[in-house]
């Protein structure tokens, strides 16, 4: 079994009934990851990825982190994954909707 399928197999173990996670891209220094299912209606949405860039890093030999994450129109998200050596600047995707009218911002920190 590779570090890919270790973290999701644990991810998928403690977070399943929650979160839904597929790996859509990956390479040496990157990893695509979407996720959906009810997490993404909480306000804790940011640490499912930090759980699994923890639980990735357990394996990989390394630390990673997230690099930046978007709402997809769907509802899910879209995270990227690096080594936290590479990891500059943290983007984040902020979505709001308020009386009707959407507030859409990425933030750079």
């Amino acid at each position: 079994m590779d570090c890919v399928e270790e973290a999701l197999g644990r991810f998928r173990s403690v977070f399943g009934a929650e979160a839904v996670v597929e790996v859509v891209d990956r390479g040496p220094e990157r990893l695509v990851a979407k996720f959906s299912g009810n997490m993404c209606y909480t306000c804790g949405t940011y640490d499912y990825f930090e759980d699994f860039a923890y639980m990735y890093s357990d394996c990989a030999g390394e630390e990673w982190a997230v690099e930046s994450y978007r709402q997809n129109p769907d509802g899910s998200y879209t995270v990227i994954f690096k080594p936290k050596r590479l990891v500059r600047r943290v983007v984040r995707h902020v979505k709001i909707t308020l009386e009707g009218k959407e507030l859409d911002y990425l933030i750079e920190g």
